[in-house]
């Protein structure tokens, strides 16, 4: 608080202590000349305080004394109480619900991240979405329910394009219906799904191919390979660099032979026989002047070089295109990043728990090519839907620098990026304190769901703030007067918001929000299993789950003519039987409930009603 604003109100308490005090003398005067019968007479000191003063000395000794004592007092009261102002030190506090309308946070769900509501999953409490600040870092330790409570509501709400991470594939068996009956072509990659064999094709090659400018064709390999193809030991960096130079002329070489996948790269790159040989054939086929000169290059380094440099460009990730399940879901794409803002689609990137480690080369590159292809160019007018992309498990996925550096931009291409991790301390190991620190800063709010590690806990309690704490300290001197050598002395002190010990014991169903630039929000985690909203919305689901439908029929895939799977070809959008209207205007959506049909819109109404990518 400021000293004017101090003073003012110094001044203001004096003088309300000095009306009150001229109140009391002028009852005092009225009740001392005519008895306690008189009715007071409140003017009668202001218009005859100098007959008073002349005539009646005794009297104006006594209401100069009534009124200046109050004045005083008041004066003493106001200092006191303002002293503890000017001593305060952290002003933070936890944003009220008038805060929290005027920052934004009270927008229609679907519009932004649903991140938590104020009271409890079944009451009529108002939810918390996202509006102003697109991006947003969830910190969640395993059981914290970061599915039930974040990415499912989300999914279940969300206007637009969806593309997310689906480990255990619960997401889609929680959503996929509502999605397709609300217009969205719904695709499921899972290229390890054995038993079923139940995936859509995705191709990331397929952009790259299409290019018509080789030198492009040939940044965009290279791009590409540095994304997906890691190695956890620095001191192999050079070696990797040989290894993406062999990646790079072998997809150079893949797409003259019009066999664009990953697939033929590895069968390029990891043929048998003398390497050199197997390099000079190579630079003699390709046409390309800069990949043939690659081969020539390779075909001159000595045996033991070129082995490291396969050896490293297989366990950095290649090696995941010898298994055929990968490799024939990888061969074409039934689906295009580059569209995602004109027609809603949604793809649910499916993994068993167990596989996100082996995969992370392909989930990497995954969400690399889409965030490549959202940031080729502005969207057009053409391009109305934004898109929301939830990546779970962040922390296991390794180095992914492309998400750090499109987080900066990615606002202005239409997209919505939730980062889930399960402690601060994993991303350090990953990217280091600052890259962490500049991912946090760019995400807006940051949603943690009781931390667990003493790192988290401690960034958590920095990171919402210091607050002024009064302390009262009593103490008493012993002696055989009990009631003699007592005394209390106050002061205030700065302390966090949320201390670290609160923070450890925070309860389960509690959320806490970091906004930049604004108080810190303390709410309720969403369930929405019990919440009134969202089971409304799972339960009306009707139908079988939009899995592909593998061999014949389907829509057509996206690829060359040459580039077909053994399997057969699965269809390229599917959704909840029966079919519903992909157009947004026009033409009621359906969901079929057994023998009868129900409106979508009439269970939904006006949670999902939307037109051309904005609320209706």
């Amino acid at each position: 608080m400021g000293k004017a604003w101090i003073a003012i109100g110094v001044v203001l308490v004096t003088l309300v202590a000095g009306a009150m005090g001229y109140t009391i003398a002028s009852a005092v005067l009225t009740f001392k000349a005519l008895g306690f019968s008189a009715d007071i007479d409140f003017g009668y000191i202001a218009q005859n305080y100098l007959w008073i003063r002349d005539r009646r000395p005794d009297d104006f000794q006594l209401i100069n004394l009534i009124i200046g004592g109050a004045a005083v007092a008041g004066l003493m009261m106001s200092l006191a109480l303002s002293g503890s102002a000017l001593t305060r030190f952290g002003q933070t506090h936890w944003q009220k619900r008038g805060e929290m309308k005027t920052n934004g946070f009270f927008g229609k769900p679907g519009t932004g991240f649903i991140l938590g509501k104020l009271g409890s999953p079944k009451s009529r409490a108002r939810y918390i979405t996202s509006k102003v600040f697109p991006h947003a870092l969830i910190v969640a330790p395993t059981g914290r329910g970061k599915t039930s409570g974040f990415v499912i509501p989300n999914l279940l709400t969300w206007q637009g394009s969806a593309v997310t991470l689906d480990v255990k594939g619960e997401c889609f068996e929680a959503t996929a219906r509502h999605r397709a009956a609300q217009g969205d072509k719904v695709y499921r990659f899972a290229p390890t799904d054995w038993e079923g064999k139940r995936t859509h094709r995705y191709n990331p090659l397929l952009r790259i191919y299409e290019l018509k400018d080789p030198a492009r064709q040939q940044m965009e390999l290279q791009l590409l390979a540095t994304l997906f193809l890691q190695s956890d030991n620095d001191r192999v960096q050079g070696l990797l660099k040989g290894g993406i130079d062999l990646f790079v002329a072998a997809g150079l070489l893949a797409f003259q032979r019009k066999k664009p996948n990953l697939g033929e790269i590895y069968r390029i790159a990891a043929s048998g026989g003398n390497k050199q040989k197997e390099y000079v054939a190579r630079g003699h086929e390709i046409d390309n002047k800069a990949a043939k000169l690659i081969f020539t290059r390779l075909a001159s380094t000595n045996n033991d070089t070129l082995t490291s440099y396969v050896s490293l460009l297989m366990t950095s990730g290649l090696d995941q295109w010898q298994n055929p399940a990968i490799d024939e879901a990888t061969q074409v794409s039934d689906f295009d990043f580059r569209t995602i803002r004109k027609k809603p689609f949604t793809v649910y990137l499916v993994v068993q728990p167990l596989m996100v480690k082996p995969l992370a080369p392909l989930i990497r590159l995954f969400f690399s090519d889409l965030l490549s292809a959202m940031q080729e160019k502005e969207p057009g007018k053409d391009e109305p839907w934004p898109v929301m992309i939830m990546l779970d498990e962040f922390n296991r996925l390794g180095k992914m620098p492309i998400v750090i550096e499109s987080i900066e931009t990615l606002r202005t291409y239409r997209g919505h990026l939730a980062v889930v991790t399960q402690t601060i301390p994993a991303l350090d190991e990953i990217y280091g304190e600052n890259t962490r620190r500049a991912l946090q800063g760019n995400a807006g709010v940051k949603l943690y769901l009781t931390p667990s590690d003493e790192k988290t806990i401690e960034e958590l309690s920095k990171a919402v703030g210091k607050t002024t704490k009064t302390v009262i300290t009593r103490s008493r001197s012993i002696g055989k007067n009990p009631f003699e050598g007592r005394s209390q002395s106050t002061r205030t002190e700065e302390t966090s918001l949320l201390p670290e010990d609160e923070a450890r014991r925070l309860p389960l169903d509690e959320i806490i929000m970091v906004v930049d630039a604004q108080m810190p929000v303390r709410a309720k985690r969403i369930q929405y299993f019990d919440d009134r909203l969202f089971a409304a919305i799972h339960g009306a689901q009707r139908g079988e789950l939009p899995f592909p439908v593998m061999g014949g029929g389907g829509g057509k895939a996206h690829g060359p003519d040459s580039c077909g799977s053994k399997r057969g070809p699965s269809q390229a959008g599917t959704s909840a039987e029966p079919q519903v209207h992909d157009e947004r205007l026009g033409g009621p959506q359906e969901i079929s409930s057994g023998k009868s049909v129900v409106p979508a819109q009439k269970l939904f109404k006006p949670l999902l009603k939307r037109s051309s990518g904005k609320w209706k």
